[in-house]
């Protein structure tokens, strides 16, 4: 039951913006990164405008 319980609050809060959330914040990070993190950054944060 608990484990029913669990699954059904985990569907409920799945979505495009939910999974494309870490990438996004990944990608914003990276970029803060001097030199390097804006090449770095742009592709992770565009798998995150991908999913979305």
């Amino acid at each position: 039951m608990r484990m029913v319980l669990v699954m059904i609050a985990a569907l409920s809060l799945t979505g495009c913006g939910l999974v494309a959330l870490p990438f996004r914040v990944t990608g914003d990070v990276i970029s803060v990164v001097p030199v390097i993190g804006k090449p770095l950054g742009a592709p992770i944060h565009a798998v995150g405008d991908v999913i979305d």
